[in-house]
């Protein structure tokens, strides 16, 4: 009975450390990519869900998404296109973009700022392959990261070639916290 009652006193004492903490309205991802090799397009994307699990004040876990109807390049022809079709998001299909960390290794606390690397899988068009990525944590629960998207690797604007739209898309995520 005595050891019963220890185990359950180790599982509240760290149950009882961990915090979830969800995805706010605010959280969007942003990108540019070079069009036409001179002209820089860049967008954002919204609508988030998700959340992020700390432990004793350090994060631990990641995962969320964003909905690709919401795709915003300040051109409207452009958007729907983007929306639409099967060589780039058709979200009729698959409408959301999802990021989940299968891990996170926190790196340290310097002046205010917290960094960790993420490894985990990007969902892109129902596809999910392996991406890492840092986030930076500022002390008001913003988490910023940048990577980059080779198009290819989800076949994104497959069928356009590398001179009409770049085959690099610079992504920055901005993941405010509840």
């Amino acid at each position: 009975m005595k050891n019963k009652f220890v185990l359950l006193s180790l599982l509240i004492h760290v149950c009882g450390f961990s915090q979830v903490r969800s995805f706010t309205l605010e959280s969007t991802a942003s990108f540019e990519l070079k069009s036409l090799t001179f002209k820089t397009v860049t967008g954002t994307m919204g609508n988030p869900t998700g959340f992020a699990t700390y432990d004793d004040g350090i994060l631990v876990a990641i995962q969320g998404c964003l909905d690709a109807n919401t795709v915003d390049t300040g051109s409207k022809g452009r958007d729907e296109s983007l929306r639409v079709e099967k060589e780039f998001f058709n979200t009729a299909k698959t409408p959301l973009v999802c990021f989940k960390a299968s891990s996170v290794i926190f790196v340290g606390k310097s002046s205010g700022l917290t960094t960790y690397k993420l490894a985990g899988n990007l969902t892109l068009r129902g596809l999910s392959k392996p991406l890492q990525l840092e986030l930076v944590e500022q002390n008001n629960g913003l988490l910023k990261g940048t990577f980059t998207i080779d198009r290819e690797l989800w076949g994104l604007g497959e069928g356009y070639p590398n001179f009409t739209i770049s085959q690099n898309i610079e992504v920055q995520v901005d993941i405010h916290l509840q």
